[in-house]
């Protein structure tokens, strides 16, 4: 076996790993075109000739490809020998054709060396331009060396052919043209990326599967629409105490209400209380009916959620001390809590704190935000609805957020936004603390914590009569003002660091927080961040990127009026932009509805944005406006 040479070239952020195993002039066509998939995949060129899967196998191991990139017997033996797909080089007869059209330049005796199968070019050629063309068919490296060998037995002969029989004419000093064309070899790469692709989305739904199957210890169950066909996962059988192949007598979980499969329910199996979820899978043959199950009692508390990392309060500020000192005060009790802040203060981190810290904690925490829901399906996503609730629902009903955080926080962000139906319907709620769902005729009780949030000043908007004042003091028990970045100056660069250290790493830059954090102090420190945190976060980002580009710090400073104009220059300037960018925006979307006659269906599709955005900016423009 022949080993020259290996060669390894990568992307910057590799998706995919193919390994291409190849020889001499094969390697260094293939190698010629890979830079151009940098950005899809990292390959490794090994120049060899394959002898034995000993040496392959253990670049398999180095480099865990998935998949495998070869040519002519190179491929076959690869194919039968491993067992991760194989990509075998496509030769086409206009390749052929061309390698014979160089060929016939430099002699008029041409032996064309081709693997498992005879051309129909060959003939052609040989007419087309007036040549003689000897034709070898070999199905191994030996074979191919054998047929050489007849070949450069004859006088001023020219070989055509895969990159081995290339390699042995050159030796010999003998014109040789290589039979692999680069239009060929970049559909090659191209299948080679799709079946790496392929190949990665099957192990992936396999480990799904697998971890589903046997790691999971959520019981599933699952039968076929006759219910006969029973297929349990390991919780199942271990929770539920079941076996695989065992006549259980499911009529309780699986028609619960006189046949009707129901999408949520209870049952009792082998005397023990649960909770179920039903979700149908359904082809062109058949349906299958899966359930999960959960406790209705555990058997023991659940220990307090700690917040994730992307929700940690990040703070330095004596002011922020001051309103976890009230967060600690007001989490106790089952009173609302009322949020006042600017947008981009944190105001949902603080909420995430009042759940964490009060007995409700076990409980999810649900968010919703009002600006972002029309009228029509705010009462539905609220309370939720029943199967057959109107014309288009879900079928089997849906549950509401009011459902979802029973014995949690119910988060409702900016609250100023709600039309005064939906006012109403908020206030009975919560003066009864019972709500029904839509097609439904029971109330259901339900214990919660509810946490509001509003960016505007709710009293003034009882005074303009934009808000139900008995709503207002129903949410405002108890209430904390979260003060402005510009007010906590303490914290601007405390929130950087952190921020920071995130980006670095996603971006992998080879700065630090700290040596980026001098360079850009003095302009964060000037601004006034009337986008707050989140203001301050996007500019980071865009600080990062920039870097991660040029890969120079040197050259932030000058770029910097470029990168985040807001830091630089008149505050006035960049407010005037903006409003001049709002005002067009509003021009375009009236213009939108006069074409479409208030349709805002077609204006919507006509300015390419969701009915729900244009629903928003209409509101927002109205509000503006009044």
């Amino acid at each position: 076996m022949e080993n020259n040479n290996v060669k390894t070239v990568s992307s910057e952020h590799p998706q995919l790993r193919i390994l291409i195993i190849g020889y001499n002039e094969f390697s260094q066509l293939v190698g010629s075109i890979v830079p151009d998939y940098f950005h899809q995949a990292t390959f490794k060129i090994v120049d060899s000739i394959v002898g034995n899967t000993v040496e392959i196998k253990q670049h398999i191991s180095d480099f865990s490809p998935d998949v495998v990139v070869s040519a002519g017997s190179n491929a076959r033996y690869l194919q039968s020998a491993l067992s991760i797909p194989v990509v075998a080089m496509q030769i086409t007869e206009w390749d052929i054709f061309a390698a014979i059209e160089k060929a016939s330049k430099v002699s008029r005796n041409i032996h064309l060396v081709s693997f498992a199968a005879a051309s129909c070019t060959a003939a052609f050629a040989s007419t087309h331009f007036g040549i003689s063309i000897t034709e070898h068919i070999y199905l191994t490296p030996d074979q191919a060396r054998e047929h050489f060998h007849i070949a450069s037995r004859t006088r001023d002969v020219a070989v055509v052919g895969a990159s081995l029989v290339c390699g042995l004419a050159n030796s010999k000093g003998i014109p040789s043209f290589l039979i692999y064309s680069e239009s060929s070899c970049r559909k090659t790469l191209q299948d080679a990326i799709e079946m790496a692709q392929q190949r990665r989305l099957q192990t992936k739904d396999s480990a799904l599967v697998d971890w589903l199957r046997t790691k999971s210890q959520t019981p599933i169950i699952m039968v076929d629409e006759s219910d006969n066909a029973l297929t349990l996962n390991n919780a199942a059988k271990e929770h539920l105490n079941l076996s695989a192949n065992a006549e259980v007598d499911l009529d309780a979980l699986i028609h619960p209400c006189g046949g009707k499969r129901e999408s949520d329910g209870e049952c009792v199996i082998n005397g023990e209380e649960w909770w179920f979820h039903l979700d149908t899978l359904s082809n062109q043959h058949s349906s299958q009916f899966v359930y999960q199950l959960y406790r209705k009692k555990l058997k023991k508390a659940a220990p307090t959620p700690n917040l994730s990392p992307r929700h940690e309060l990040v703070y330095r500020s004596k002011e922020i001390q001051g309103v976890l000192q009230q967060v600690s005060a007001f989490s106790n009790s089952p009173s609302n809590v009322l949020l006042f802040g600017e947008s981009g203060t944190g105001k949902e981190l603080v909420a995430r704190q009042i759940h964490q810290k009060g007995p409700y904690a076990h409980g999810k925490f649900v968010a919703l935000n009002c600006s972002a829901i029309p009228s029509e399906l705010f009462e539905g996503e609220l309370f939720g609805y029943q199967d057959g609730a109107y014309t288009g629902s879900k079928r089997g009903g849906r549950k509401g957020l009011i459902e979802e955080a029973e014995n949690g926080a119910l988060f409702l962000d900016e609250i100023s936004e709600l039309a005064l139906d939906q006012q109403a319907k908020l206030l009975r709620f919560l003066q009864e603390r019972s709500y029904r769902p839509l097609g439904g005729n029971q109330e259901r009780e339900v214990d919660l914590k509810l946490i509001a949030a509003s960016n505007r000043s709710l009293s003034d908007m009882v005074a303009s009569g934009e808000f139900r004042e008995d709503l207002y003091y129903r949410l405002n028990v108890f209430n904390i003002s979260i003060p402005p970045l510009r007010a906590r100056p303490a914290d601007i660069l405390h929130i950087a660091k952190h921020k920071l250290h995130q980006l670095v790493s996603r971006y992998r830059l080879n700065e630090t927080p700290d040596t980026l954090l001098e360079h850009i102090q003095q302009p964060f420190m000037s601004h006034d961040w009337p986008g707050n945190i989140r203001e301050l976060e996007n500019v980071l980002e865009r600080i990062v990127a920039y870097l991660h580009t040029v890969n120079d710090i040197q050259r932030l400073q000058p770029a910097l009026p470029q990168i985040a104009p807001e830091l630089c220059g008149s505050r006035q300037a960049y407010s005037a932009d903006k409003g001049t960018i709002k005002t067009k925006e509003e021009e375009l979307i009236l213009e939108a509805l006069t074409r479409w006659q208030g349709d805002k269906r077609k204006a919507a599709q006509d300015l390419g944005i969701s009915q729900t955005t244009l629903w928003r900016r209409l509101k927002t423009m109205n509000h503006n406006n009044n």
